[in-house]
């Protein structure tokens, strides 16, 4: 009996210790940075299946974290200053890369005490980027072009900033080489764009082929759906600008040959289009178009879908066209970029 009793002892202890919140210790010292030198931010304009509410009003945030400590207790606010130093002899990808180019000061602004705050019970904070008209007008934003440049300068609450250990008297905080441990006191944040139409679509659809000049053996009628949409063509619309994309495509003659070609699309305010052509083209295009929000479905949802009657003429065959492109999703997924010095 008295055996029963202490089993039942210990495994009441047991049951008690697993139900008590674990705890561990802190590390001997906390310390903040950026987790990310160089990440490229895409602002996905319009809708996603992702909260893209910042997007929308054309912010984001550059956040930064802490470590060391296993709950922060306690507010934690750093300072922060943009360095375009860090831009200077910058290339995205490899020495023959494109310029890095520091964003222009009329193209965002920062709130003014330059403050990020790590709020408690919380590892990470941000700082707030509006971006301006400006940025969305040039034409280079589409792509990764601009960086903000930033540096933490000050801590409070918090022990240290990782800047890093190097035996170098002037070391380079972009090049690996001259440290022993990199800094992460620094960020490239890149900012580009996506606008409305952007991403990922499922086509289908009819196109009529009529051979010209009377040569009715080239006449043909091409089909292409599947049963299920999520099997259909999978094609691309990228941005070119804020009302303007383009997407490449393929057209069947009679005898299944492919005939390659694009179509630039131009949108108004409601969603309607123009279809041409690239002004540079062996063939011509025109046609029109309507984005429609919420007018397909699958997977048992409703989708966007653009609506697109074209045609497209050849030279020796004109194919006319009705498609249905159904929105799959905005094409976008986590970026980083490989800065090198030149």
């Amino acid at each position: 009996m008295k055996r029963v009793f202490l089993i039942s002892v210990i495994l009441l202890s047991i049951i008690t210790a697993c139900n008590k919140k674990w705890e561990f210790p802190d590390y001997k010292y906390s310390t903040v940075y950026f987790p990310y030198q160089s990440p490229v931010r895409t602002l996905v304009l319009g809708e996603d299946i992702i909260d893209n509410t910042l997007d929308n009003q054309r912010k984001c945030l550059i956040m930064a974290t802490m470590g060391g400590v296993y709950e922060n207790k306690k507010d934690v606010t750093l300072t922060v200053a943009v360095d375009n130093t860090l831009t200077q002899r910058l290339r995205f990808g490899s020495a023959t890369g494109t310029d890095v180019i520091a964003m222009p000061a009329n193209y965002y602004t920062l709130p003014q005490d330059m403050k990020i705050v790590i709020p408690s019970g919380k590892v990470m904070g941000g700082i707030e980027v509006q971006l301006t008209d400006a940025f969305f007008a040039d034409p280079r934003a589409i792509k990764n072009t601009f960086v903000i440049p930033m540096r933490i300068t000050s801590v409070v609450n918090a022990d240290s900033i990782l800047r890093g250990s190097t035996t170098k008297t002037s070391p380079d905080p972009r090049l690996a080489a001259d440290w022993g441990i990199a800094p992460k006191d620094y960020v490239l944040y890149a900012i580009k764009y996506i606008n409305p139409f952007h991403g990922v679509y499922l086509r289908r659809g009819v196109a009529e082929v009529k051979g010209n000049n009377g040569n009715t053996a080239l006449d043909t009628t091409v089909v292409y759906r599947n049963q299920f949409v999520e099997k259909d063509e999978v094609c691309n619309l990228f941005t070119k600008s804020m009302t303007q994309d383009s997407i490449s495509l393929n057209a069947k003659n009679k005898g299944n040959i492919n005939a390659a070609f694009q179509l630039v699309l131009n949108f108004d305010n409601a969603g309607n289009c123009s279809v041409a052509g690239p002004a540079s083209a062996s063939y011509t295009v025109s046609g029109n178009g309507a984005f429609v929000k919420k007018g397909d479905m699958w997977g048992n949802q409703k989708r966007d879908v653009l609506h697109l009657k074209y045609q497209v003429n050849f030279g020796t065959t004109t194919h006319s066209f009705t498609d249905t492109l159904v929105l799959r999703d905005r094409g976008v997924k986590f970026e980083t970029f490989n800065p090198v010095v030149y």
